[in-house]
């Protein structure tokens, strides 16, 4: 059993002068202060979450009871609605007598006693030619008879009032704003007109239904809203259409709610107009022109009328229920405080006792004595009883973990080295593959860098080869790796050992006890082997070979190796591809910088055979021709593309300096400059100014030679573009072969031309021969 070790103690503080106050006055002082505050915010917050309750239920129903008067409206608007679109229809046959039409007209109104009036209104001579206008009309008296008018005079002239321009405008059924009609029934109304159509679908005239805007007004005056409040009905232009008792003092259908919302006693009544002319629904609180604060909800009034319904609660109503609420809270929190007083003052002395307990244990573990052997005894069957076996498993805890503290300690800390150490073996290696082009010589520097970096047995660095069957071992650091380097060591691809495995399938392998692992293969030059790792060289998902490292001891790899080790890999395999591009980058340009060589040498030899050209002398009076006398040793030097300095024995020869012309690195001619003086000598600055002159004049040469070469080309081409126009112009055999012949001799100057069949090849041959 291991000793059990002593903590060092803790500093203790010292202890305050005087008295304190003990835990069983602080406890039960601060439970009851803490719960006072408790109801107190609970009473505050009750009261403001049922006043927000209370409006959200008043929310709820006046948005439900404004939507349902909107229904009201709405359905007493569609029976007119109904009634103009079935005069319509009647009116539209083309066999209607003027009895049939008052006939008609009389009975929709004794069956629709919500309309006001009807008439059906046609276009000028469409009912009669002998009649301009014709608009009979139907209208309602207070005892409920009906009572006939003409509409078709000049005077009324019903063909410029907009329930008539309307319809006749859209060729759809339409509403008319309220309008107090002089002339068809001295009230307000509104007018539903159908447009009639003939039976080609040409316009005819137009059916009404007119509505007692005072039906609209009646159901807005008898709408309840509280004790105070009041409803009120406005048009698009916020025109007041209608307005209960308690709303204020307005002349309908004239004064308007969007002046009054500017009174100074409001405030978001300007707001709520404009959503209301929008044709938004909603709930707002606002204080009305008159400076009552009230809660509207607020819906538009369908069919296109433009007419909105709002429905104003006064805030003063809910006030009073939110105060009757709040006293009843505060009566009930008064009586929750006096009991919990009594009861948390004699429970607050069931905690204290078990605390004290606890305050000294905790004190001393805070000491560091870990070797205390009395446990904790508390039996109050709560949590404080729980707290006392969670500070008893504590101490155990404590006990054993410290025992073990160490150990856990040495084992992270070797496990942090060494994955330090292999991120810094590959920020090695990264940097010598940055700097190494050679191959072989990367492969075995990085080897031997991982194997002394990190102390492994062996490294090897194998790559697939061109016919991808077996892993050739390019490079390795161990004992036996120049046995096996020398030996060409490899293995089969896909059967044997883990590098075969690994190059086959491109994932990484460990082998913990090479022993008990099936895959791996006992190599004869690494007898020590215990364990080990093969990591997937992998260049553009294509697997170009493995990384190999074995160790002596067993268990040496773990699974964080892969992932660490496995960048190192990746890093080995793009510098092998970078290593591979650049020599095969090196090859490319020595091939093309010697084919280059060989062409231009090859051309200027060509051009200096074919124009006879040899060299030119001038000795500043003339320009002359001189054949070429330099020796065999001269030309090899200038070949070189080295000057060459020429001391001649004799007293009249002068110093010369020879300058190669060199163009892609090949000599293709010399310029020879003489120093009148024998005496002086040829210095740097002379030399140097020589040969930016040779380099110019080269370049000037080739660039001669490349436009001399294309303007030939392009005569070529030239020539044959002529010839072949002249030749496909030639409508018959003979003609062709005629103008090609001669096209051929223009161009060969002089030459016999002769074109023959193959047919006729022996006999052309036998003629010769008998000419011959």
């Amino acid at each position: 059993m291991k000793e059990t070790k002593r903590l060092s103690p803790a500093p203790k503080l010292d202890s305050p002068p005087g008295r304190f106050l003990s835990l069983g006055v602080k406890l039960p002082a601060a439970i009851i202060g803490l719960t006072f505050l408790a109801l107190v915010v609970y009473t505050i917050l009750s009261i403001r979450f049922s006043r927000q309750a209370l409006v959200e239920t008043l929310r709820e129903s006046l948005t439900k009871e404004t939507a349902d008067k909107v229904l009201i409206i709405e359905s007493k608007l569609l029976v007119a609605r109904a009634v103009a679109l079935e005069l319509a229809a009647y009116a539209e046959s083309e066999t209607l007598a003027d009895a049939d039409l008052l006939r008609m007209l009389r009975s929709t109104l004794h069956r629709n006693e919500n309309v006001f009036g009807s008439t059906i209104a046609f276009e000028p001579n469409r009912f009669d030619p002998d009649f301009l206008y014709y608009a009979p009309y139907f209208n309602r008296e207070p005892d409920n008879t009906l009572v006939f008018s003409d509409l078709g005079t000049p005077e009324y002239d019903y063909f410029n009032l907009k329930w008539y321009t309307l319809p006749k405008e859209k060729l759809a059924t339409v509403i008319s704003p309220p309008y107090f009609d002089a002339g068809g029934g001295d009230i307000w109304m509104v007018t539903w007109s159908a447009p009639v159509f003939d039976s080609n679908g040409g316009f005819k005239g137009v059916a009404t239904a007119d509505i007692a805007f005072s039906q609209t007004q009646e159901i807005i005056n008898s709408i309840q809203v509280g004790e105070n409040g009041y409803a009120f009905l406005l048009d698009e232009n916020g025109v007041i259409l209608g307005i209960g008792s308690n709303g204020g003092e307005y002349k309908t259908m004239f004064d308007s709610m969007v002046l009054e919302a500017f009174s100074e006693e409001s405030a978001g009544w300007i707001e709520l107009i404009r959503e209301m002319r929008a044709g938004e629904s909603g709930f707002i609180e606002a204080t009305d022109p008159r400076g009552a604060a009230m809660l509207v909800a607020y819906a538009p009034i369908g069919l296109e009328t433009g007419w909105s319904l709002a429905l104003a609660y006064p805030n003063a109503e809910l006030a009073s229920s939110t105060a009757q609420l709040q006293n009843t809270l505060l009566a009930y929190t008064g009586v929750v405080i006096v009991f919990l007083v009594l009861i948390l003052f004699v429970f607050t002395q069931t905690i204290t006792v078990p605390l004290r307990k606890l305050g000294l244990f905790a004190g001393k573990v805070a000491g560091g004595d870990l070797s205390i052997e009395e446990t904790l005894d508390i039996r109050t069957r709560d949590e404080l009883e729980d707290l006392g076996n969670a500070f008893n498993l504590m101490l155990a805890s404590l006990k054993q973990s410290f025992g073990t503290l160490e150990e856990n300690v040495a084992l992270r800390t070797r496990d942090l080295s060494r994955l330090a150490n292999q991120l810094s073996t590959i920020a090695d290696v990264t940097r010598e593959l940055s700097v190494i082009r050679d191959q072989k010589t990367l492969l075995n520097v990085s080897a031997t860098l991982i194997r002394e970096r990190l102390g492994y047995y062996h490294v090897g660095i194998f790559l697939v080869d061109d016919k991808g069957e077996f892993a050739v071992l390019r490079g390795a650091s161990s004992p036996a790796a120049d046995r096996m380097l020398g030996q060409n060591y490899k293995l089969k691809i896909g059967e044997t050992g883990l590098v075969g495995s690994v190059t086959r399938t491109g994932q990484a392998h460990i082998a913990q006890d090479v022993d008990l692992d099936s895959v791996h293969y006992q190599n004869p030059y690494l007898p020590e082997t215990r364990s080990e790792i093969v990591l997937p060289l992998r260049s553009y998902n294509v697997t170009i070979g493995a990384l190999d490292i074995q160790a002596g001891v067993r268990k040496a790899f773990t699974e964080n190796d892969i992932q660490t080790l496995q960048v190192l890999a990746d890093q080995l395999a793009a510098a092998i591809e970078n290593s591979l591009l650049v020599q095969r980058l090196e090859n490319t340009l020595v091939e093309l910088s010697r084919a280059t060589r060989s062409q231009t040498r090859e051309t200027w030899d060509s051009i200096s055979q074919n124009e006879g050209i040899s060299g030119f002398e001038y000795d500043g009076l003339q320009i002359r021709p001189i054949p070429p006398n330099l020796s065999a040793e001269v030309s090899e030097s200038l070949s070189k593309g080295s000057p060459v300095i020429i001391h001649s024995p004799d007293e009249s020869a002068r110093n010369t300096l020879l300058v190669p012309l060199t163009v892609f690195g090949q000599a293709i001619g010399v310029i020879g400059l003489e120093q009148e003086d024998a005496s002086k000598a040829w210095d740097e600055e002379h030399i140097a100014i020589a040969q930016a002159a040779a380099n110019r004049a080269a370049l000037t040469l080739e660039n001669a030679r490349l436009l001399a070469e294309s303007n030939r080309r392009a005569e070529k081409e030239r020539a044959i573009f002529e010839a072949t126009n002249r030749v496909g112009s030639a409508n018959s055999i003979q003609n062709i072969l005629e103008t090609a012949a001669e096209e051929i001799e223009k161009k060969l100057r002089g030459s016999e031309v002769t074109i023959l069949f193959s047919g006729a090849q022996s006999a052309a041959r036998q003629d010769r021969q008998r000419d011959d």
